[in-house]
């Protein structure tokens, strides 16, 4: 007795579809996470000091 197993092997563009379905909000949400963690670790210019008014008009 002999059984044969029958493979279904799944379409290609379903599996490139799946991966652009996951894919994408997950690169957009890295992209997002990225320039808002720059934000974070971006120094800022020093502060100036305030110039003192002489008094002449």
């Amino acid at each position: 007795m002999t059984e044969t197993t029958r493979i279904k092997k799944t379409p290609a563009t379903l599996i490139l579809f799946a991966w652009l379905v996951v894919g994408i909000p997950a690169g957009w949400g890295v992209y997002n996470t990225v320039l808002n963690a720059k934000k974070l670790f971006a120094t800022s210019p020093p502060a100036q000091m305030p110039q003192k008014e002489t008094g002449r008009v």
